[in-house]
């Protein structure tokens, strides 16, 4: 090809040596900036492999810091370890009610219910009896999505078993019940943020896997790792946008105006960060389709505990103006102003 043309990409190339390595779901092999935590995590699971009752955990730490991936992966060695201990992972933003963590649990050990008509302690049962010869972690991600604790009241009747509860909410562990939070005896392991060294050498090792030679220059790195704050899945999300913007414009080479681009594009789109109760509202109107205003109240409280109708109110409205909700008046209730909640 000659020297004019040479970053030109043809129709049938493409950048992209393995593009799946950017999703947010993959678990890379190894977190070299994070093995002080995995051996933590490690350390509190011990004590199930000398069949002795295990400990609980309480992770934390701002989204994007490598809680999942870290947790995952000492769960994946574990599997390696030994098969006398199972290890059960549950996404609770997913599965938010103890039924269907129950019935998570279930399918994940090979027993199948039907989503609805099954007792949830009937579930219970036949997971635990199925359990019973086993040390048993189970991981509750994003454990501040659940609406109710009962199932890691069911979880500590297992005779030996380590509860890991991992969330973005610091303060969390504060709204649990203190006999709870006494019969958890919660270890607290906080993931603090990445440097911008750390940030560059994550990004290296995925721009190594996801590209072909070439495609990713330092710059780039530099640049990505700057503008994304402590955030690596927000960089590993720039650097995949990156990489689609060049390859549209049949680059060879990912050129900062891509970058700037993504950027610019992401802090449109992307809204701002939700607080505890905006992300509770959102939760309960995406499952209740169409609900009036003053039943999602009702049911707000109901799940989450004492909130005025005022402030009710006011998180409807924020969660409206940032474009995550419709809020249409129906003209029926007190004075005609009842409105019914949907997202967009």
């Amino acid at each position: 090809m000659g020297g004019l043309f040479a970053d030109i990409l043809m129709d049938n190339e493409s950048i992209f040596k393995d593009e799946s390595v950017l999703d947010y779901k993959f678990i890379p092999e190894e977190l070299p900036e994070r093995q002080n935590e995995m051996k933590e995590v490690a350390g509190y699971i011990k004590p199930l492999l000398q069949d002795r009752q295990g400990s609980n955990m309480f992770i934390h730490g701002m989204p994007g810091l490598g809680k999942t991936a870290t947790t995952n992966l000492v769960l994946e060695d574990l599997k390696k370890t030994t098969d006398k201990i199972i290890s059960i992972y549950i996404n609770c933003w997913e599965n938010q009610t103890t039924h269907t963590i129950a019935l998570e649990i279930a399918r994940k050990l090979g027993i199948l219910y039907p989503p609805k008509g099954v007792p949830t302690e009937e579930v219970l049962s036949k997971v635990f009896n199925k359990l019973r010869d086993y040390g048993v972690v189970v991981c509750l991600d994003e454990i501040d999505k659940v609406k109710d604790v009962n199932v890691i009241y069911s979880l500590l009747n297992l005779d030996r078993v380590s509860i890991i509860l991992i969330t973005n909410n610091a303060k969390y562990k504060n709204y649990l019940e203190p006999r709870l939070t006494s019969r958890l005896s919660l270890n607290n392991l906080e993931f603090k943020p990445y440097t911008t060294r750390e940030m560059k050498e994550i990004l290296k090792r995925r721009a190594g896997q996801a590209f072909y030679p070439g495609v990713v220059s330092d710059e780039v790195i530099q640049t990505i790792s700057e503008k994304s704050g402590t955030d690596v899945r927000k960089a590993i999300m720039t650097l995949l946008e990156s990489g689609r913007k060049a390859e549209k414009d049949a680059s060879r080479r990912i050129m900062l105006k891509h970058v700037e681009s993504t950027i610019t594009t992401m802090k449109d789109s992307v809204p701002k960060e939700l607080n505890n109760h905006e992300e509770q509202i959102l939760a309960i109107i995406k499952e209740n389709k169409g609900v009036i205003s003053g039943e999602a109240y009702k049911r707000y409280k109901q799940s989450y505990g004492d909130l005025s109708i005022r402030s009710f109110r006011r998180y409807v409205n924020r969660l409206s103006k940032q474009g995550l909700i419709k809020v249409t008046e129906t003209g029926e209730g007190f004075q005609g102003r009842s409105r019914k909640l949907e997202v967009n």
